[in-house]
């Protein structure tokens, strides 16, 4: 057997180096999935409006695409806290390599040190905020769509209403709760 790399081994650095890139990595995804969303509401949109030029109002399925707004909202809610879940892993990890040996009592640590962490904090509850607010803005427009296009649908579809209603708020708090909600204290 080769023995040649017996006492090799990966640095803290470039251990911390990799855990940073995927920290990165991880919330450029986090801002994909906002794409995500969008362009799945505007694309839902879209089709409630089609419908109503090119299908009669008698015979259009307009509810199962009413449905799609609740089915958006839950997919960003739950990919969100899922990036939530592995960023705080990862800057917990970040969090050891920078104590290693002690070198946060004479380096500034971004990860650990409340000087840096605080104000980071605070302004990433902004991010979650402006996520519930999205939510919020875009069922209640979908709703308003659907009323507009299909008033003597709207009352008749009270099931479908109710389901996108409870969705909306439940994933809005969701999003607003984030930071408690995945028992975490916020670190980025």
């Amino acid at each position: 057997m080769n023995h040649r790399f017996d006492n090799e081994y990966v640095t803290a650095n470039y251990r911390y180096i990799s855990a940073y890139n995927e920290l990165n990595a991880r919330t450029s995804q986090r801002q994909q999935a906002l794409t995500i969303f969008i362009s799945f509401f505007v694309g839902l949109l879209a089709a409630l409006i089609a419908s109503h030029s090119a299908a009669g109002l008698g015979n259009a399925h307009i509810e199962w695409i009413l449905l799609g707004f609740p089915v958006a909202s839950a997919s960003f809610a739950f990919l969100n806290y899922k990036y939530e879940l592995i960023i705080a892993n990862i800057r917990a990890y970040l969090v050891t390599l920078e104590r290693l040996n002690s070198a946060h009592e004479s380096l500034p640590s971004y990860n650990s040190d409340p000087e840096w962490t605080i104000n980071s904090d605070h302004a990433r509850r902004y991010h979650d905020y402006a996520c519930a607010v999205l939510i919020l803005a875009c069922n209640s427009i979908g709703l308003s769509a659907f009323y507009v296009l299909y008033p003597e649908r709207f009352f008749q579809s009270g099931w479908v209403i109710i389901v996108v209603i409870l969705v909306a708020i439940f994933t809005a708090v969701m999003h607003w709760l984030l930071p408690k909600i995945s028992g975490r204290k916020r670190v980025i």
